[in-house]
């Protein structure tokens, strides 16, 4: 079986570090050397990376039961021919095969034996549903049939993505699920993100990456067993594993990394790992003449010790895939099209935020906890594309961002507890500055777009960022539908708190902060003060609704008996006993969910089968208020009226020529029919 993802590719390709081919490939640059040097593992041995997360190879356990023998051997000898762009260097030119089959010996040795599961379902399709929009595209190459959601649906593959291995030849559908489940327990040092997937969700990917369309993973093949070796071989090949220090790169139990050797300068002449002929028991990279200039250009010059601006770190990790800080990275033009969410909050609703002064921005423990998963971290659930985790390095790269971005002259919030109940006006609609029309407060919905939690503010953002942002919105995110409420420093609500703008922003995140209730203004949906109560005569109310879809006509009668009508099919689909309808969603909500009937006592109308052409032409009332719908089924007019008598639903049916139209009934209810001419009138009652 090959994989789709297996292209014809040149014999030898440079090393590929996406951070580096995007901003410091056109000319050679010391930023572009020094991440490089992160990048391709010259710091393991060298030390002075100003990369704040090390570059590690993957752990080597558990080798024999996830990777083929026959794969690997072929990438030890020459990584780009298993990986187009490996930044693996060569280890075993001037070795002998026997000393590489010494060493696969020993490295299937390593681990403590791996059971994978054995589940019973697979799903390629759903695979690759997940595939493009959990934001695995923003590394990696979309699938050449699949078209994206935006930007007109055609498929580009930008030149930064990084390949995917033969992984049919590489592994087994069980084991590349076993990976992708938690990368992290193999690639600790975050390049391969960690998704947040279950098992199933793992499977399915993997089942779209390697092609495998049975359903059953059962009937998939399995790694092919590596053959035993004796301990003699074994031993020979944990020698020459110590002896090459791949300990430097790889987690490999029982072996320490020989002693880091300091770079003073360039080196000079050959024999070295920049030479265009390395020597045996060096790296080899097959660089080209632009990164081997980088690398030589920040080993000539003043290297930095720290990422003090985070450039270095975050295209050496490729957050530049997603996020862009100071205007710079983002997704590129060929993989904005996959980035998906709620677009009523436009580009906002679907993009990763900006990571600029994202140290500033959040608070420390929050960060952390966005970086590990913690429960209830993700401020944005609209946004599809997943943020993923990078647990092993939170704390480290949560102190780093705060130092980073540590403003000099951040402006402290002076609240007052009198302001109090001036924030929640400020917050509300009655007289403030509307947040809570775009805003959800504390789980309840805003009353148009549904944009991110504001109760929850103060245990995310640091107050001095909240006040610079509520000035100036558009200075942080360009293009954002955020309003600026107080333009060059001015309010527009001068009747609160005399217009003092200082005070009104400090009053906001009191509010936030402290304040019990709800904003003013914002619709108090558990009281019910938007239920619909028929009186006197029947009332229609058009929504979307469950089981009856966006064109739902639903009437409410006096005495408890309520009725939806399916504008598009033309014909009844639920009748219901109790309270009729909750229209909070309806009439405040620009993107209102499918409602549901409020009343228990339901009873569903089937369908005939013989709606297939009928053309709903509206509905007309009767001086009492009662609706007759009207439709044409073929070249016959039938119109079917409602109304309600001492309790029961009276449906009466009439149509223009033929037969009678075929009817279905409410499950449960009692029916009693009479009928003249071309009129049939029913009577439905509820024990």
């Amino acid at each position: 079986m090959l994989s789709p993802w297996l292209t014809t590719v040149p014999l030898h390709s440079a090393p590929h570090v996406t951070g580096y081919e995007r901003f410091h490939a056109e000319s050679p640059t010391a930023e572009g050397g020094a991440i490089l040097f992160s990048e391709l593992g010259c710091a393991n041995c060298h030390g002075g990376s100003a990369v704040t997360v090390p570059r590690k190879g993957p752990k080597l356990v558990d080798l024999s039961q996830r990777i083929d023998r026959d794969w690997l051997a072929a990438f030890l000898r020459d990584p780009d021919s298993g990986h187009e762009g490996s930044t693996m260097p060569a280890m075993f030119h001037g070795l002998a095969d026997e000393d590489l089959d010494a060493v696969l010996a020993y490295l299937g040795t390593l681990g403590k034996g791996l059971k994978l599961g054995t589940p019973r379902h697979a799903n390629a399709e759903r695979g690759s549903a997940l595939y493009h929009e959990k934001g695995c595209i923003a590394c990696h190459a979309p699938t050449p049939d699949f078209h994206p959601p935006h930007g007109g649906g055609e498929t580009q593959v930008s030149p930064l993505v990084i390949t995917h291995p033969d992984l049919a030849a590489k592994t087994s559908l069980l084991a590349l699920a076993h990976f992708l489940e938690a990368p992290s327990r193999y690639r600790t040092d975050g390049r391969m993100p960690h998704f947040v997937l279950d098992t199933q969700e793992s499977l399915d990917i993997a089942s779209h990456l390697l092609d495998y369309q049975s359903s059953d993973p059962r009937d998939a093949k399995p790694v092919a067993p590596w053959p035993k070796a004796d301990a003699a071989v074994v031993a020979k090949g944990k020698e020459l594993v110590a002896n090459m220090n791949c300990a430097a790169c790889h987690a490999i139990e029982g072996q320490k990394a020989a002693p880091v050797v300091a770079l003073s300068g360039s080196p000079k002449g050959e024999g070295h790992c920049l030479s265009s002929d390395p020597k045996a028991g060096l790296p080899a990279y097959d660089l080209d003449e632009g990164q081997r200039a980088s690398l030589l250009a920040f080993l000539a010059g003043d290297r930095p010790t720290e990422d003090r601006d985070g450039g270095l770190t975050l295209a050496a990790m490729n957050c530049y895939a997603c996020h862009d800080r100071d205007g710079i990275g983002g997704s590129t033009a060929e993989t904005n099209p996959f980035f998906i969410g709620d677009e009523a909050l436009g580009d906002s609703g679907r993009l990763a935020p900006p990571l600029t002064g994202i140290g500033y921005k959040l608070q420390r423990g929050w960060l952390e906890g966005v970086l590990t998963g913690a429960e209830g971290s993700r401020a944005r659930p609209y946004v599809k594309t997943q943020m993923p985790l990078y647990a092993a390095h939170a704390p480290a790269l949560a102190e780093w961002l705060e130092r980073i971005d540590a403003p000099p002259d951040a402006k402290l919030l002076v609240e007052r507890k009198e302001d109090l109940e001036a924030g929640r006006k400020l917050l509300g609609i009655l007289g403030g500055t509307n947040c809570i029309t775009c805003h959800t407060w504390d789980g309840q919905r805003s009353i148009g777009i549904q944009a991110l939690d504001l109760a929850s503010l103060d245990r995310r953002l640091r107050p001095e960022w909240f006040r610079d942002y509520l000035l100036d919105p558009a200075s942080y995110r360009p293009g954002t539908l955020m309003p600026p409420l107080w333009p060059g420093g001015q309010s527009t609500v001068p009747d609160v708190l005399g217009g003092d703008t200082e005070r009104q922003i400090a009053a906001i995140w009191s509010f936030i902060r402290e304040g019990e209730g709800l904003p003013e203004g914002f619709p108090d949906h558990g009281s019910g003060q938007f239920e619909i109560v028929p009186t006197d005569r029947p009332v229609i109310q058009r929504t979307f609704f469950e089981g009856t879809g966006t064109k739902a006509i639903l009437v409410g009668f006096p005495g408890g008996v309520s009725l939806a009508y399916d504008g598009l099919g033309a014909r009844p689909v639920l009748v219901w006993r109790g309270p009729f309808f909750d229209a909070y969603h309806t009439w405040f909500s620009r993107h209102a969910p499918f409602e549901k009937p409020l009343g228990g006592d339901l009873s569903a109308i089937p369908e005939t089968g013989a709606e297939t052409g009928r053309r709903f032409r509206g509905y007309r009332l009767d001086e009492a208020g009662n609706p007759t719908f009207l439709f044409t089924d073929g070249d016959r007019e039938v119109s079917e009226r409602f109304a309600v008598e001492d309790g029961k639903l009276v449906r009466t049916l009439s149509w223009t020529e033929g037969s009678a139209p075929a009817v279905a009934h409410p499950d449960g209810v009692a029916v009693e029919s009479t009928g003249e001419g071309k009129s049939l009138t029913f009577i439905y009652s509820w024990k």
